[in-house]
């Protein structure tokens, strides 16, 4: 091949190279051998073309503004998707940064419940536990007792709280004064008031209430507690149950220790009541419930005497008491007969609006001579002869 036509062939890629500059990089990588190749065969067949040249030139500034768009595009998505990562990463983290704190009423999934008898200028001392499952600090705001139906709620004196859990209740007053039995078994950590304070909860915690019953004669009951708190500024409220075991308070003049009788049936009464308000009934069984409810705490009032039937004006009592004409529930009349020995009760319950009502019987309601229960049942309701 003789120098002259080297040169030429030279040029001509040198040529074609320079015409590949219009189209972008990524193009160039990817079709720009093929094209160069291709093109020297046309310049060297046809050196000079207007209409080639133009042609060339449109096409690679389109290519440049397609694979432009298309990186945009790209970077966009990219960005988008980057974005809303980050963002639902963030919402996570917040919120589990200012969620309520998990808890759970009592110890260990026990629940505590006392009975105490008190002058009504005196302070019986109780603890609620409950249990949260990672250490976290929140600033208390208020704690309101919560009254079991039937029961007056107590006056709540003062708040404490402990970093561990509490079994112990006591009549030394407020502040809460511990006899040195006790503050063996509570430990060394200090109590702090709850109120206002923010405490690092552990594993166990326990609220002590300084509670006050305050009329004679009379028995007050706390279901639970409602503890509002705030987390890193957001307030949230939790409750602390009692579950089947109510803190029951009786004011007394009596000078002795040991309970009085009519205080330990309102503990009784307490703890049926409770019980049966467990299970949170439906619309559709609550009826049933309160007739047994009824029925089983009118029954405790002949549970002293060791056997017989409470009279119909016992049940009448603690119908008036549990759910009171002004109430939702309410049961409109009580009648009912022995017969056998074996009393059978007739409730007419209000339900909704207007003035009709559900009608419940119940039966086999007696304490036999060795203190067992006949217990409580429903039955429909007989149309004639028993009423």
């Amino acid at each position: 091949m003789s120098p002259a036509h080297i040169d030429i062939g030279a040029a001509t890629t040198k040529r074609a190279r320079g015409y590949l500059r219009w189209y972008p990089s990524a193009w160039r990588e990817r079709y720009g051998e093929e094209f160069v190749a291709h093109l020297e065969v046309e310049l060297a067949e046809r050196p000079v073309s207007f209409a080639r040249t133009s042609d060339i030139v449109a096409h690679g500034l389109l290519a440049r503004l397609t694979f432009q768009r298309g990186l945009r595009v790209a970077l966009r998505t990219a960005t988008a998707v980057a974005l809303v990562t980050v963002a639902t990463v963030g919402a996570i983290a917040l919120t589990q940064y200012w969620k309520p704190v998990a808890f759970t009423s009592g110890y260990r999934g026990g629940q505590t419940g006392v009975g105490l008898f008190a002058r009504p200028s005196q302070v019986a001392d109780v603890s609620f536990n409950f249990a949260t499952h990672a250490r976290v600090a929140v600033r208390i705001t208020s704690v309101t007792a919560l009254p079991l139906r039937g029961f007056p709620v107590p006056q709540v004196v003062g708040v404490d709280f402990a970093a561990h859990a509490s079994d112990l209740a006591n009549l030394r007053g407020w502040p809460l004064r511990l006899p040195k039995s006790s503050r063996a078994l509570e430990g060394n950590v200090p109590l702090v008031a709850a109120i206002g304070t923010t405490v690092t909860l552990a594993p166990t915690d326990a609220l002590w209430l300084g509670l006050r019953a305050p009329a004679l004669h009379h028995a007050y009951a706390v279901e639970g507690l409602q503890v509002t708190y705030e987390r890193r500024g957001i307030s949230h409220t939790m409750l602390i149950s009692q579950g089947a075991a109510p803190d029951v308070v009786c004011a007394s003049s009596a000078g002795s220790v040991q309970i009085p009788n009519w205080c330990l049936q309102e503990i009784h009464a307490a703890n049926i009541i409770a019980m049966s308000s467990k299970d949170s009934p439906t619309s559709a069984t609550w009826p049933t419930a309160q007739a047994r409810m009824v029925s089983l705490v009118a029954l405790n009032s002949v549970g002293s005497t060791g056997h017989g039937t409470p009279p119909l004006s016992e049940v009448r009592y603690w119908a008036a008491r549990l759910f009171p004409a002004n109430s939702a529930g309410a049961i409109l009349s009580v009648t009912g007969v022995v017969n056998s020995g074996v009393p059978e009760w007739r409730f007419v319950i209000h339900e909704g609006t207007g003035t009709s009502g559900t009608v419940i019987c119940t039966n086999r309601g007696a304490i036999t001579e060795g203190g067992g229960v006949i217990g409580v049942g429903v039955e429909s309701c007989p149309s004639k002869g028993r009423t």
